[in-house]
């Protein structure tokens, strides 16, 4: 029996079925705000990547990028459901499977942190998250629920264990204790473009950004830059 003879299941399914550089047909309303062009699966994961590195490097919370992270998992979801139609001796199985593990180790590590740092600074953050304008907030509506919840169980738990027994002016010393982040830690940084006049000293010292050309500075000082996705983290 030849090759071509060879029966094989994966003889219907294409490389652009399971390739992730199709968003596929559940995104196709989902345009490039900058380019008006279609969002591929491709851009979104690139996306995802570096919210995912800003996320880790970053000493605070940044904005949720749920929009995003639905059109992966649906992306996901689409290479999963092509690739059972596809015999798992196929090569392709296997790097396609490989492929799937990374975005999912991706996933789970961005939403990992998120909630790290939820628990860490919960008091803080609800306080900065009330005093945010709505198109503002950089929780999502489930993590918010969770960093209330976790906060109320946390001081409840304090409230029992130990506060009830310290005199009153201990107690309200330690109700206004809140854990912040440090905003002036040093972060590495890379320009995504040319960013001129960075103040990066306190005697208002500024430096050009190069696009491309990495550097070590305090976060506070190009915390705006990430947001305009000027600059990232690595």
């Amino acid at each position: 029996m030849s090759e071509e003879d060879y029966p094989t299941k994966s003889k219907n399914i294409s490389d652009d079925d399971l390739n992730t550089s199709n968003i596929g047909s559940n995104t196709h309303d989902y345009d490039d705000d900058d380019e008006g062009e279609e969002i591929t699966a491709q851009k979104v994961l690139e996306f995802l990547e570096t919210a995912w590195t800003n996320e880790i490097c970053a000493p605070e919370i940044l904005p949720h990028q749920s929009d995003m992270l639905e059109l992966m998992m649906g992306q996901v979801a689409h290479m999963e459901e092509n690739m059972k139609d596809l015999d798992k001796n196929d090569f392709r199985y296997v790097v396609h499977q490989m492929e799937l593990e990374r975005i999912r180790y991706i996933i789970a590590s961005y939403l990992r942190c998120r909630l790290q740092k939820i628990e860490t600074f919960s008091k803080h953050i609800l306080n900065e998250e009330s005093n945010r304008e709505p198109d503002e907030k950089r929780l999502s509506p489930e993590e918010t629920k969770f960093a209330q919840e976790y906060y109320e169980n946390v001081e409840q738990y304090f409230q029992q264990v130990a506060l009830q027994y310290m005199p009153n002016m201990q107690r309200s010393e330690a109700d206004q204790r809140v854990v912040r982040p440090n905003l002036m830690s040093h972060v590495f940084i890379k320009a995504n473009v040319s960013v001129p006049a960075v103040v990066v000293g306190v005697d208002d010292e500024e430096v050009d950004l190069a696009a491309g050309s990495q550097h070590i500075i305090p976060y506070q000082l190009i915390a705006d830059l990430i947001q305009k996705n000027q600059v990232q983290l690595i």
